[in-house]
């Protein structure tokens, strides 16, 4: 019986840890787009969606959600989605994300995590695109470390899709081309 219920017990706690593997790509910063993409693909997704943009340069962003916990970041916060973002020719890295269901207090412990592994950025310092105003976001805090723009953002007050954090890894020398990215065509204004 004893060893039955050790068996369970190895069963359970080999399942949970599966369950929340730790985030690719934190706290050493991923250098491949194409070594990260298959970490966060083997990681316990529900489904996976890749989305061209085709504004210049173009880019090639893989979407990976899970039905609830995709991974742990840091052991401080549970991921539910993942993007990773790569330019269309050469499959170069420029971005990264985590994105997290929005709490004052996850949202709080994801801050004092970065804060203790990389420098902090005075607001003033922010670069352009993150200093703009962005409908249903802010960003809280901004880092940068190994040629990375790390960025904390969460939901603005009174958004009623108050519902996630989120944690941006992008390229310095290729700023805003991820996720955010937006293509003006001509008379779009």
């Amino acid at each position: 019986m004893k060893r039955a219920v050790l068996l369970f017990s190895c069963c359970l706690a080999f399942s949970s840890a599966q369950a929340a593997s730790e985030c690719p790509g934190f706290p050493v910063l991923a250098t491949s787009g194409e070594a990260l993409l298959a970490q966060v693909r083997a990681l316990p997704p529900v489904g996976i969606d890749r989305e061209r943009q085709a504004c210049a340069p173009q880019t090639v962003i893989d979407f990976v959600y899970s039905g609830g916990t995709l991974c742990r970041f840091g052991g401080v916060a549970e991921a539910a989605t993942a993007a990773v973002t790569r330019l269309a020719d050469g499959n170069e890295l420029v971005e990264y994300l985590y994105l997290f269901p929005y709490a004052p207090e996850t949202h709080a412990r994801l801050l004092a995590l970065l804060a203790a592994h990389f420098a902090r950025l005075d607001a003033a310092a922010y670069p352009a695109f993150l200093r703009a105003a962005m409908p249903g976001k802010e960003t809280t805090a901004v880092f940068a470390h190994d040629g990375y723009y790390i960025s904390l953002g969460k939901p603005s007050d009174g958004d009623p899709a108050e519902w996630y954090s989120n944690v941006i890894f992008e390229k310095r020398d290729k700023p805003a081309l991820g996720v955010r990215k937006r293509c003006l065509e001509a008379g779009d204004g």
